[in-house]
């Protein structure tokens, strides 16, 4: 099906209808199975976000990724390496310590390598991918002695899975890390879902804001959106949102940005893995850890 202006227009205002911004013919129906006589809902805050989601697995433009065994052995390596990053933040005792990472990732087939180095230390994580007919499994160990600015990670045990299209994510580890200061070890977990998609660049499918970054056309780009939770003794302590750009290489060298965004009222917290690459998966960049808001651009212009 090609995509036009006037079938994302449809689409748009199908969104906008659902969010309460505009109104729908009288002869149309407004109240779904099961809510006939309950008093009108109210706008959900985060009903357009959702909106969003739905709408890019329905887009025709919107397909499925196309991963090789050693993409998803080295994205998985990221998520588990950006996941130790998050969860090291809540160990200081103000929330958000600004810091830089350089993070390098090799993966070759089923196996692959992350190296993690910051203020002088060193954290090392190794992975193993086992393909089924329902997707892959990827497993995560960390090399004995690592460390992450002075908090040593213990007992690390990474279990992630790929669905069979590559469209899902689970992502999964526990570990302890000794706490710097006080010497205590303290047992973490990570749990994340995470959506992968992929589409080509096309002048007007998908309007992209001109001052904040310029696409290129006739790019094939794989995305990522998603959900994490750290917790501590078992008990969820933050929550985090993310965004992802990644593109193979093809005649240029690849690129990878991933996004992590604290989701806390009054509190400011990013995460931001910035890399250049190349086939089969080999990736090297720097992860920064600010204070604020998402560093790269998220949204989209109006397409008129």
């Amino acid at each position: 099906m090609k995509t036009t202006k006037q079938n994302l227009n449809a689409i748009a205002l199908g969104v906008a209808m659902a969010m309460g911004t505009l109104s729908a013919p009288a002869s149309a129906a407004t109240v779904g199975p099961g809510l006939e006589g309950l008093p009108p809902l109210p706008l959900h805050p985060v009903g357009a976000a959702a909106a969003a989601f739905f709408l890019a697995e329905i887009n025709p433009i919107v397909k499925d990724p196309t991963f090789e065994a050693s993409e998803r052995t080295g994205l998985a390596l990221v998520e588990s390496a950006l996941s130790l990053i998050a969860a090291r933040e809540h160990i200081d005792p103000v929330t958000c310590s600004e810091k830089v990472y350089k993070l390098k990732v090799d993966a070759f087939d089923l196996e692959g390598s992350a190296i993690i180095k910051g203020d002088g230390e060193k954290a090392q994580l190794d992975a193993s991918l086992t393909e089924v007919s329902l997707g892959a499994q990827v497993d995560v160990s960390a090399t004995p002695g690592s460390s992450l600015y002075g908090a040593e990670i213990k007992n690390y045990v990474g279990d992630h899975q790929w669905s069979r299209k590559n469209n899902i994510f689970l992502d999964h580890a526990t570990w302890d890390f000794k706490h710097p200061q006080s010497g205590r070890v303290i047992p973490y977990d990570e749990h994340s879902i995470k959506d992968y998609f992929k589409y080509v660049t096309i002048d007007g499918a998908i309007p992209t804001a001109p001052e904040l970054i310029e696409t290129p056309l006739n790019e094939s780009w794989e995305f990522d959106a998603g959900f994490e939770v750290i917790t501590k003794k078992n008990k969820p302590v933050t929550k985090w949102g993310e965004l992802s750009w990644y593109r193979q290489q093809d005649g240029a060298s690849g690129v990878l940005v991933v996004t992590k965004q604290l989701i806390a009222k009054g509190l400011g917290c990013n995460i931001t893995y910035a890399a250049t690459g190349f086939a089969p998966f080999d990736f090297a960049g720097k992860v920064y850890v600010t204070k604020g808001l998402l560093p790269v651009p998220v949204g989209a212009a109006s397409g008129e």
